[in-house]
């Protein structure tokens, strides 16, 4: 029986029965799977205690059959995140990285900066102040998606090339990944009301755009001394919301607390 041992997120837990849990882990050398962790519930065990969600530490697993429950033979805690767990803006904001996490990268697909940007992402959410938790979990969305290889570049025309510059509103196309400028808009021709109620085409103001800009290029230091208006945020998630529905089938459902 083949043991791992790999620096760890757990994303998630599950009764499974009076005594143990099956635990959502995204591993940095293994990518993300689920374990049983026999006896975890019990007084004395293995791991501590219960395993909570949001809790990093070292893993040591055993993955016998990628069609089974892997084996979670002992977690040794290093962070907890405490902040997740005492405030709802980062509670929220911590379960779309979670939803996003698990809606979009495979089964045992070893992602290691997927897993160093998730851990630096909850750590920044359990500190910062509640009014920046919604740029740091954008951030994050529209930053996965770029690391899993599905862009966006925003500031080109995702057909023609050409640049776009964010002093008008564009088209964000969940499809294509990318803006669409006029002279590519499948829609030419109609009338505004008519292009963006088209269902493939999201619309981004100057200052959404301009904020996703922002989100996918800042320093992860200064994404908490961003705040964003409630006219801006929604535009910047219904682009991701959309393109995420686009790449794994369902909206991520925590988006819309966020």
């Amino acid at each position: 029986m083949a043991v791992e041992k790999s620096a760890s997120l757990v994303l998630r837990c599950q009764d499974w029965s009076e005594t143990s849990q099956v635990v959502h882990l995204l591993a940095r050398d293994a990518g993300r799977f689920r374990c049983l962790a026999k006896g975890a519930k019990r007084p004395k065990n293995a791991f501590g205690g219960p395993l909570d969600r949001w809790t990093l530490g070292e893993a040591v697993f055993s993955l016998r059959d990628p069609n089974q429950l892997a084996v979670l033979m002992e977690f040794y805690e290093t962070e907890r995140f405490e902040g997740l767990r005492r405030r709802l803006d980062a509670y929220y904001a911590a379960s779309l990285v979670t939803e996003l996490v698990t809606g979009l990268t495979a089964d045992l697909d070893p992602q290691p900066e997927v897993f160093d940007l998730s851990v630096q992402t909850l750590g920044l959410l359990a500190d910062v102040e509640d009014a920046a938790c919604r740029a740091v979990a954008y951030a994050f969305g529209w930053r996965l998606l770029g690391l899993l290889g599905y862009g966006p570049d925003m500031g080109h025309c995702v057909e023609c090339r050409r640049p776009i510059e964010a002093d008008r509103p564009v088209a964000f196309s969940a499809g294509l990944g990318g803006l669409v400028c006029q002279h590519c808009r499948p829609s030419a021709g109609l009338s505004a009301e008519a292009h963006w109620a088209k269902a493939d085409a999201v619309a981004l103001g100057p200052k959404a755009l301009q904020a996703v800009r922002f989100l996918l290029g800042a320093p992860l230091d200064q994404l908490p001394r961003a705040r964003l208006s409630e006219a801006t945020s929604r535009e910047v998630r219904t682009a991701l919301a959309r393109r995420v529905m686009e790449l794994a089938g369902k909206e991520p459902l925590a988006a819309k607390y966020v």
